[in-house]
């Protein structure tokens, strides 16, 4: 296998730079060449501040990781205690991820897509709909309309303004925000 196996990585969630898309691919060499020739074709090179930011965060000291684990944590169990003050339904919680995965509350006559809609439209916060990430049916039931993906690699005001976004839209709109029931009136999405 070890001539057809292609490692990948990145420093995207890893060193919260979410959006840099600065990686890497190991693979034996006949593999690689393959690869550094697509890569040529598509981008000449990653930006030299990404490149020095690369180079600090692959010598941190072992210290880094310590901290970085517990703030991810933190940022986790804040998110994952919003979304089950909110209703949603938490399976599992992640263990090595920067997403939470959260299944729409029954009452919910919303899909994942109708959702995320009304999550932007009227509270100004993005989630992803789940169906993506979900094959048709597991067991006989289809799932995947029922689960939208959070992200908690974010900084902490940015949680914390989310949060808050959330908890007004629910309470001003109520139950209807979560069942599909529409009221006039909707909160204006702000930044």
């Amino acid at each position: 296998m070890q001539e057809r196996t292609i490692i990948t990585s990145s420093l995207s969630k890893t060193y919260s730079v979410t959006g840099w898309r600065l990686g890497w691919a190991c693979a034996a060499a006949s593999i690689a060449s393959a690869i550094r020739n697509t890569h040529i074709k598509l981008t000449d090179s990653a930006p030299a501040p990404f490149q020095e930011a690369a180079l600090i965060a692959l010598t941190s000291t072992a210290d880094y990781y310590t901290s970085l684990k517990k703030d991810y944590e933190e940022k986790r169990d804040f998110i994952l205690q919003l979304l089950k003050d909110l209703g949603f339904k938490i399976s599992f919680k992640p263990q090595g991820s920067v997403f939470a995965f959260a299944e729409l509350p029954r009452s919910c006559q919303l899909s994942d897509i109708e959702f995320v809609m009304k999550l932007i439209n009227d509270a100004g916060v993005a989630a992803v709909p789940g169906r993506g990430f979900f094959h048709k049916t597991f067991d006989g039931e289809s799932y995947c309309h029922r689960y939208v993906r959070f992200a908690f690699c974010k900084g902490d005001d940015t949680l914390k303004a989310a949060a808050m976004k959330m908890r007004k839209l629910a309470s001003r709109q109520g139950e209807p925000w979560l069942t599909g029931r529409h009221e006039d009136q909707t909160m204006p999405a702000s930044n």
